[in-house]
């Protein structure tokens, strides 16, 4: 190994590889602003990283020291290229960096010798990077012959893998190898050099084995359950059940004391960090991450890491965007000293071998961030130049941070209390800035009356504001809203009912979704929440990585499930009915929707089942207070041949979207509705504002006439404000916190019914052979809604702007920035506070400009 330390820097230089520079990120603010000014994200979240930083790939998915403690070695596996990255931990200075093919896993192990083992997701392989007497260079994977037969069993165009590597550890003389496969609840011991099982343990199905964590003698070997509520303690030669441990709910990360006598689990859906006595089995103590003594979910624990001394514990609080440092000293008297501010999302965290530094790993980085020119932020229109897709912008972050002091830590607390919208937990009951109960529809706290009974929420796919709403005009034709009409591709003529709509009610023009795509934004669509697995796995899957251990849909798979429900298990615990018309919700589904949907029966033609249903329920007064339902025609197939071109999809969707309108709105039931409509992401098209800007729409006796609403929302926000109707508490930390559409509604009805307006294209029009990218969309599997990769993403909203504004017209660049606080100061000051109560006054005059932050 010493070989390895004394000449790594000369074999890179050999190799021509350049070290990048090591300093802290650019994290640009206004003009006047503070280097380092806060940054809001576009879910209203702020982030304040302490350190300094590197930037890799995204989804940091697991880092280990060098046997030497010299080095540090991170593992990326999300959409941007999988690698590993050594770090020099004197320096911090990334060292080198190394291409690993699929997806990776968050297994990672050295060998005593220096051989690096990395588990590598759906490859059903194990990557080994040699570090013994020379420049870290990969060698050819341990291909592990079951988890390879599975995967060459697979089925054809399966968007499931068979196989998927999810921890890995070795014994401490190196010459085993655990593995457990996610995909068919197994656990592995592989004779290593060839890789040869060992033994092969078989939990239940959907135990979903994860992590990996031996004891120091290297006779136990503990995995956590992560599909359960359990952790395994096994014989480490023969892999038999020795104890089962009870703790929360998604158990993903493990650590040790060096006298074994004490195992921490974290536990993602819990909140919480379990801590278990491993001679007797008993759970000694639950730390909780929450900020606040009674938070809903939001922390998720994901990373856990010891101090050499073993007198604090670090915790990466993935949701929280910050590591807890929890002193442990005395058993069962655990305390949360404090809080370290990190950049997006932190998934790893470790302790230097001297103890005196941290290095974080956040997945998302600083956000999407802005790809704007230097000019003052002009969209570039070079193609070649433009419109990086979505999770291309995704950038993870590798933070270094000093050991803290007490006044050190005591600011950084102060900093992540202040970066986080959800401040008090009498939140849950009332949003902040809650109107006087009863001068608006919307109740100002849960359990107050409201004269809306009935709520309509219609998720829709993938359209950014831009495209829609750029051409948006007032009834006199004049220009409202924060559009650019030239990033606009269906437009009025094509989307003539949305923007009726959005000019007869409430046009809200600074509204983001949630989610990046539709794997993680279906489920901030339905649940205001992902999940630690959920939010691993779904950007190796879009960069094209092969296919994730579950699917977006997979709303009953225990990875994927939230803590709280969905929307619609809310509004049933309120004591509320329900009904579906939406994807893989088997419970109160309309099952003749549900059949449509699979026969591919258009939107404007598949409302009619709900239109009946309508009529049915005002012969028999049975009306369900909530509805929830998928209308994604605007999804759109490309230029596919032989499908409807993307314009007539999106008229078809239009369409739809004004009959169901229409039949509400005259019907006996509209004195008591609203009806919520949001596209469940903004991935596939430009907006000059952000990507994630889109289009959402409030329709509803109660809603303002003719209004223009620039308040900064999120989805979220629409969950908040349906949760507060029909009397259901959020379901975590991101909708408690979320803005109501307060601005949005009035406590006066106007009662007039809506009138459809016809389609003013041809819905029946199909794309020809030689439309502009047929061929390459006949490639796309459009099986399910956003099965694409990256690639195909980029290809798509490439193949959607020229077949409608014609190849001669230049590719726009599209912008994704950080929201920042005024002048660089922290959200929720007082100063601040005065002016979201001048920016988030009532607007009545459609015309009136905001004084909303854009981000």
């Amino acid at each position: 190994m010493q070989r390895f330390v004394s000449r790594l820097l000369v074999g890179i230089l050999c190799l021509g590889i350049a070290a990048l520079v090591f300093a802290k990120p650019p994290l640009p603010g206004k003009e006047g602003t503070k280097e380092n000014a806060p940054i809001r994200l576009h879910n209203g979240w702020q982030i304040t990283p302490a350190g300094k930083h590197s930037f890799l790939g995204d989804t940091l998915s697991a880092c280990a020291f060098t046997p030497d403690g010299k080095f540090l070695a991170v593992v990326n596996g999300g959409a941007a290229g999988n690698a590993v990255t050594f770090f020099d931990v004197a320096t911090g200075a990334e060292q080198q960096k190394i291409a690993l093919p699929r997806s990776q896993s968050s297994g990672i192990a050295f060998a005593p010798d220096g051989t690096l083992y990395i588990g590598g997701g759906n490859s059903g392989q194990v990557h080994i990077v040699t570090t013994k007497g020379q420049t870290p260079e990969r060698q050819p994977s341990l291909a592990v012959p079951d988890l390879i037969a599975l995967n060459e069993r697979a089925e054809s165009g399966s968007t499931k893998s068979p196989a998927y590597l999810s921890g890995l550890t070795l014994s401490p003389d190196g010459k085993t190898l655990y593995v457990t496969n996610l995909t068919n609840d197994a656990i592995y011991s592989l004779s290593l050099p060839d890789g040869t099982i060992k033994v092969k343990k078989q939990t239940a199905t959907n135990d979903r084995p994860g992590s990996l964590c031996l004891s120091p003698d290297g006779k136990t070997l503990y995995v956590t359950l992560w599909g359960n509520v359990q952790v395994l303690a096994l014989n480490a030669e023969t892999l038999e059940t020795e104890k089962t441990f009870t703790v929360g709910s998604h158990p993903n990360a493990m650590a040790i004391t060096k006298d074994a006598k004490r195992l921490f689990v974290s536990c993602g859906n819990s909140d919480a960090v379990y801590v278990l006595d491993t001679a007797t089995g008993q759970l000694i103590e639950r730390i909780m991450m929450s900020l606040t003594p009674d938070s809903p979910a939001g922390a998720t624990p994901s990373h856990l890491a010891l101090s050499p001394d073993e007198k604090s514990l670090f915790v990466a609080n993935s949701d929280n965007n910050a590591v807890a440092v929890v002193e442990i000293e005395t058993p069962g008297r655990s305390t949360v000293k404090g809080f370290i501010p990190t950049a997006y999302y932190p998934t790893i965290v470790t302790v230097t071998p001297d103890g005196k530094r941290l290095f974080i790993g956040s997945s998302k980085g600083i956000g999407t961030g802005p790809n704007a020119s230097p000019d003052g932020g002009k969209i570039d229109p070079v193609a070649p130049k433009g419109y990086p897709y979505i999770v291309t912008l995704l950038k993870g972050v590798l933070s270094v941070v000093d050991m803290p002091n007490p006044k050190q830590l005591a600011d950084y607390t102060k900093q992540v209390y202040a970066n986080c919208p959800y401040t008090a937990d009498s939140m849950k009951l009332q949003p902040k800035n809650a109107p006087r109960p009863g001068s608006n529809a919307i109740p100002s706290k849960v359990g107050d009356p409201s004269p809306i009974k009935h709520v309509l929420y219609i998720i829709k796919e993938n359209r950014t504001y831009d495209q829609v709403f750029g051409d948006m005009t007032d009834k006199n034709g004049k220009p409202i809203g924060n559009g650019d009409p030239n990033l606009c591709l269906f437009g009025e003529k094509i989307t003539p009912n949305h923007h009726a709509l959005a000019r007869e009610f409430v046009l809200l023009d600074n509204l983001y979704a949630d989610g990046e795509v539709s794997v993680d934004g279906h489920h901030w669509s339905n649940g205001a929440y992902v999940t630690d697995a959920m939010q691993r796995f779904w950007t190796a899957q879009y960069g094209g990585k092969g296919a994730p251990p579950i699917r977006y849909g997979d709303f009953g798979d225990p990875l994927a499930a939230t803590p709280a429900g969905r929307i619609w298990d809310m509004v049933e615990k309120a004591g509320k009915t329900y009904r579906t018309y939406y994807y893989h919700v088997d419970k109160n589904r309309s099952d003749e929707w549900a059949k449509a949907r699979r026969s591919n029966v258009r939107d404007y033609n598949a409302v009619d089942i709900f239109i009946k249903d309508v009529a049915q329920w005002e012969q028999n007064g049975q009306m369900p207070n909530f509805m929830v339902m998928a209308l994604s025609e605007d999804h759109t197939s490309g230029t596919r041949p032989g499908a409807f071109t993307p314009q007539a999809c999106v008229a078809s969707n239009d369409l739809g979207l004004g009959k169901i309108v229409e039949a509400c709105s005259k019907s006996k039931y509209w004195k008591e509705m609203a009806i919520f409509v949001i596209e469940d992401d903004a991935q596939n098209g430009p907006d000059h504002v952000d990507a994630h800007r889109t289009v959402a729409l409030v329709i509803s006796p109660y809603t303002k006439r003719g209004a223009v609403d620039s308040t900064f929302y999120s989805t979220c926000s629409l969950l908040r404000t349906m949760e507060l109707i029909l009397g259901a508490n959020p379901m975590s930390q991101y909708d408690a916190a979320a803005t109501p559409l307060y601005n949005s509604f009035t406590n006066k009805p106007n009662l007039t019914p809506y009138v459809c307006r016809p389609a003013q294209i041809d819905l029946e029009v199909k794309n020809q052979a030689t439309a502009y990218g047929a061929e390459r969309s006949l490639a796309f599997d459009f099986s399910e809604v956003d099965l694409l990769t990256t690639d195909d993403e980029d290809a798509l909203n490439r193949i959607l702007w020229h077949s409608i504004k014609g190849a001669e017209v230049p590719y726009p660049g599209i912008v994704r920035r950080p929201l920042f606080a005024p002048e660089g100061r922290p959200i929720n000051t007082a100063e601040d506070e005065e002016e979201e109560r001048e920016r988030t006054k009532p607007v009545g005059n459609p015309n009136k400009k905001s004084q909303e932050d854009k981000p």
